[in-house]
């Protein structure tokens, strides 16, 4: 079977020069049954890097540094088993395999089209997969910003495990903390915003109001432990609700533009394998 993948474009502000944070997604079949570990973030970044380093060595690189922030994150690999051992899932080649590549800076996303122009499937370990279909999504920074409105509350969910960091700890910390949560959404989004960007005394001023107006009313969460190759990490998935109040403030409104924002760029520690996954409900 070979297949030109389908695309399916959501771009707003046409002719605008933006940036933008951008979700290109994959959706494609396995030429053969294929044995996935267990948890596959670290096989999603190992294929953005390739598709990448396909099309420019050199941002491949940059995107490969160590000890920096980086303007991506990945969802591992969502796929039906059809049986398992003792090294992970077997996919099943009848039904779909799904990817998606988050990027907070749209330059990096033109490397993934232009590698899928010229090629319709992939090599995951020793199996071709063949593109079914290629989706863009992306809002600009000053869309996400607009489009916040106040609330008194909603809820994320957590898809794949995560975590925090916890300074000067061997432990990460395991709870999704609203203070914890939402100030590092901001600061991800300073790094790459094109817009807005809050200085260093309005973000101490939304440390302060996070932990007097933002709480959890409820959740259900559980840990998972993630094996990647030689090194392994636990976080939590799950959902959890948060409530607000003050709805008249400005900084509830950012709250939920960050919370729409973090299904872009994933929370927590180790986002470019695949932690941190989230899905923003304003319903539920």
């Amino acid at each position: 079977m070979s297949l030109r993948p389908r695309v399916f474009v959501k771009i707003p502000l046409v002719g605008v020069e933006c940036r933008l944070p951008v979700e290109i997604g994959l959706e494609m079949y396995a030429e053969k049954p294929v044995v996935l570990p267990f948890f596959t973030g670290h096989v999603a970044r190992g294929l953005l890097l390739h598709f990448v380093r396909q099309v420019d060595p050199a941002a491949s690189g940059l995107l490969h540094e160590l000890n920096v922030s980086k303007p991506y994150s990945v969802t591992p690999l969502r796929f039906k088993s059809k049986g398992r051992t003792e090294d992970g899932y077997v996919l099943d080649p009848l039904l779909p395999c799904r990817v998606g590549f988050r990027f907070l800076k749209d330059e990096y996303s033109t490397f993934l089209l232009s590698f899928f122009q010229k090629q319709n499937s992939v090599l995951v370990f020793d199996t071709v997969f063949r593109i079914a279909s290629l989706s863009v999504n992306c809002k600009s920074y000053e869309e996400l910003e607009k489009e916040a409105e106040a609330a008194d509350g909603f809820r994320l969910s957590f898809r794949s495990p995560t975590y925090f960091a916890s300074l000067g700890s061997g432990y990460h910390w395991m709870f999704p903390d609203a203070v914890k949560v939402f100030s590092s959404l901001m600061r991800c989004w300073n790094l790459f915003s094109d817009g807005r960007r809050f200085g260093k005394e309005e973000y101490v001023a939304y440390r302060e109001w996070l932990g007097k107006n933002v709480g959890v009313s409820e959740y259900e969460l559980w840990t998972r432990l993630a094996v990647m190759r030689a090194k392994k990490a636990t976080g939590f998935v799950g959902w959890v609700t948060y409530e607000m109040k003050d709805k008249e403030s400005e900084w509830n409104k950012i709250t939920c533009m960050l919370a729409k924002y973090a299904e872009y760029a994933n929370i927590g520690g180790n986002k470019t394998g695949g932690f941190g996954v989230v899905r923003f409900l304003s319903k539920f």
